[in-house]
């Protein structure tokens, strides 16, 4: 099955369950692995809209405002996302990436220590 027919599949079911986040992350996963960047952006914002607590959406809508270059929006979901799961090495690592990018040192250099921490503690 190639990309087109899973999507097809996947907005099928969109059709019939319109207000599944799962559902419409799952679009937005399949939208950004086919780097089609603004419109996984739109599922993983509607997903976001109906649980904003769930990691693996707050991760994706995350992923694809870093792609897009909107640091700043970024650094707000990862750090949302950093809330639930607090040692993930390469999300801290974006977040400082982000802060850089944004020009927020102070918070690029904390996001970098704290990496540091983590990386030594699983040592």
């Amino acid at each position: 099955m190639n990309d087109v027919e899973k999507l097809e599949r996947k907005l099928d079911q969109l059709l019939l369950e319109p207000s599944s986040p799962q559902l419409l992350n799952q679009i937005g996963v399949l939208l950004y692995q086919m780097k089609d960047w603004q419109n996984a952006e739109v599922y993983f914002q509607r997903a976001y809209q109906l649980n904003e607590r769930n990691e693996d959406i707050l991760y994706n809508f995350a992923s694809v405002l870093y792609r897009l270059g909107k640091w700043q929006e970024a650094i707000t979901f990862y750090q949302t996302y950093l809330e639930l799961c607090p040692n993930d090495e390469n999300v801290i690592e974006k977040v400082g990436d982000c802060s850089y990018q944004v020009g927020d040192y102070q918070l690029a250099r904390k996001m970098y220590n704290q990496l540091n921490k983590c990386k030594e503690e699983n040592l």
